[in-house]
């Protein structure tokens, strides 16, 4: 018997064996049989001993395949009570009345009388409150209360999903089959558009498989209002502006309606304004307080674009707060006062700013002159020699490409010297601890958006790691399992056509993802940062600081999420 409920995706060639035993195996014959009759959906009614069992089976295709034979069923069982006190019987009745018999027939299929059978459906008509006959039958097949194996035996003929199904399942349906109707299937689907960078394999593969696992959930529950979501993928250069513009133009050509993405917006300020003009929300986690200012400044041009995380003016100042706890906590001694960035040559973001060498100087600190280090073509060797000059005692790695930062690491462990290395997002892509193992060992990185390791984010991670065989990393896959999350959280309020009622719903409420809780307030464009912008660590993200120890990542900052105490001293200190 089921204790819980089961869900499970199979497919044609799925061995029986592999699947849980506690499912009555013909069941799973059921499932496979559906694939056979070309229907998005359908649900019935199982008997098991004494038990109900709620079988719903939902279509799908294999992850970026819709060709025939990709199919695949997911199925999901739920113990379940029939409504209003409906016995055995009066859901045989109700079956056989949907089909279309008469008393007469259902009482040949049931060995009883029709007077008997006129009874019970006087009985069915006062439980589930209904006038009719067509009434009866209309309110069985939209909640699902159609039994299988159907009443009496196979059918005589098909039309109603479950009567195919019986057919299918006792391979009587014929290779003449044809469905009555090939497009029944559609309520016209709500269109995601998932804009994914080139740039990085792996935090491409977490874009990607972080949005198509909330769309997933989402539609094995019924979609929004029964509208499944639909996925549209786009993958481009993000330092390239006409494989970024050719993907937008591609998303907007395919009437999405919404576009989620990381950083592939942040060498390309101008996407902005071709994403203003779509007019559909747009969530992305490039991090740049120029792109917030400038949608608050003209809320009647950027509304609809918002930024799901907090911006890169944090970055630093958490850097220097990091290092005034490990001072006074006694656990770091540093051997200079100097701070050295080095930084993207980039237009948009930069940490080195007045206000942080203002700050910096109010707490002893210097803030050296950035390095500029062009991605692909930085020679490693010379930034760590002229770093070696310089004799920081922190270094700020600025960049989001994991790479870049492994190739730093690598030159700097040939000629260490005695400081602090912290980088910024980078390490959170599997990527890096994949390409560095123990020489990534000591190095701090913070994130703005971090999967937070409690119950709601371990689900999460292991959601994503049975579907794709991979881990998700410590943030973007979690930030656009968000933004999947959070945009169907609007649409299932509101109306999802109407776009500004959709962002007006994104604006006021707070939601509650795996990367934190997301809060933009009436006119914001990012979410509240704990502890940056607010003490709220309820209604805000945290920014989380980690060390690398022995491969994993260990969360430092800021408290009650992790222990400045738990910081070890990396072995290039000594």
């Amino acid at each position: 018997m089921l204790q819980a409920v089961v869900e499970r995706t199979i497919s044609a060639a799925t061995p029986v064996d592999s699947l849980p035993k506690h499912v009555p195996p013909e069941i799973w014959g059921y499932a496979k049989a559906f694939l056979q009759i070309r229907r998005p959906a359908l649900r019935f009614i199982w008997r098991d001993e004494s038990q109900w069992v709620d079988v719903q089976l939902t279509l799908e295709h294999a992850p970026g395949e819709r060709r025939p034979g990709t199919e695949r069923v997911f199925v999901r069982l739920r113990p379940s009570e029939m409504p209003r006190g409906l016995t055995v019987r009066e859901l045989d009745v109700l079956t056989l009345v949907a089909l279309g018999h008469t008393n007469g027939g259902v009482a040949e299929r049931l060995g009883t009388s029709a007077r008997t059978v006129s009874t019970q459906i006087e009985r069915l008509l006062e439980k589930l409150a209904q006038s009719s006959r067509g009434g009866l039958a209309a309110l069985a097949v939209d909640l699902g209360l159609l039994r299988l194996p159907l009443p009496g035996g196979p059918p005589e003929s098909t039309g109603l999903g479950v009567a195919e199904l019986e057919l299918a399942y006792r391979r009587r349906l014929g290779i003449d089959y044809r469905p009555i109707r090939e497009d029944f299937a559609a309520r016209v689907p709500i269109r995601v558009g998932i804009l994914s960078p080139g740039t990085s394999v792996s935090d491409g593969a977490q874009v990607l498989g972080g949005a198509l696992l909330a769309i997933d959930e989402i539609n094995r529950h019924g979609g929004i209002g029964g509208r499944s979501i639909e996925a549209v993928a786009v993958e481009v250069d993000m330092f390239d502006w006409a494989s970024v513009s050719a993907g937008l133009g591609m998303l907007f050509e395919a009437d999405v309606d919404a576009i989620v993405t990381s950083y592939v917006s942040a060498e390309q300020p101008e996407a902005l304004d071709l994403i203003a003009e779509y007019g559909k929300p747009f969530l992305h986690t490039a991090t740049f307080e120029a792109d917030v200012q400038r949608a608050e400044r003209e809320p009647w041009k950027y509304g609809t674009v918002f930024q799901t995380c907090a911006s890169e003016n944090h970055y630093a100042p958490g850097m220097l707060r990091l290092l005034g706890q490990l001072e006074r906590l006694g656990a770091w001694t540093p051997p200079s006062r100097v701070i050295v960035p080095l930084e993207l040559p980039t237009a948009s973001m930069h940490l080195a700013t007045p206000a942080l060498r203002e700050s910096a100087a109010a707490q002893g600190w210097e803030v050296a002159e950035p390095i500029l280090t062009p991605p692909g073509v930085t020679d490693w060797d010379g930034v760590v020699a002229r770093l070696a000059r310089l004799r920081p005692a922190a270094i700020l790695f600025a960049s989001y490409l994991e790479q870049e930062f492994a190739a730093f690491q690598r030159a700097f462990l040939r000629h260490p010297f005695p400081a602090l290395v912290y980088g910024i997002y980078a390490p959170s892509n599997p990527a890096f601890i994949e390409a560095l193992g123990p020489a990534a060992d000591g190095v701090l990185w913070s994130t703005t958006t971090g999967t937070y390791d409690d119950e709601f984010g371990g689900r999460f991670r292991e959601q994503y790691r049975a579907k794709y065989r991979e881990d998700p990393g410590w943030s973007i896959g979690g930030a656009l399992y968000d933004q999947v999350r959070m945009l169907a959280a609007a649409w299932s309020s509101v109306d999802p056509d109407d776009v500004d009622d959709v962002v007006k719903h994104l604006r006021r409420w707070p939601y509650r993802g795996v990367n934190g809780v997301y809060y933009f307030g009436e006119t914001g464009q990012s979410p509240k940062l704990y502890p940056d912008t607010t003490n709220d660590a309820a209604l805000s993200q945290a920014h989380q600081i980690y060390q690398i120890q022995d491969g994993e990542h260990v969360l430092l900052s800021p408290a009650p999420f992790g222990r400045i105490s738990d910081f070890r001293s990396p072995a290039w200190l000594s």
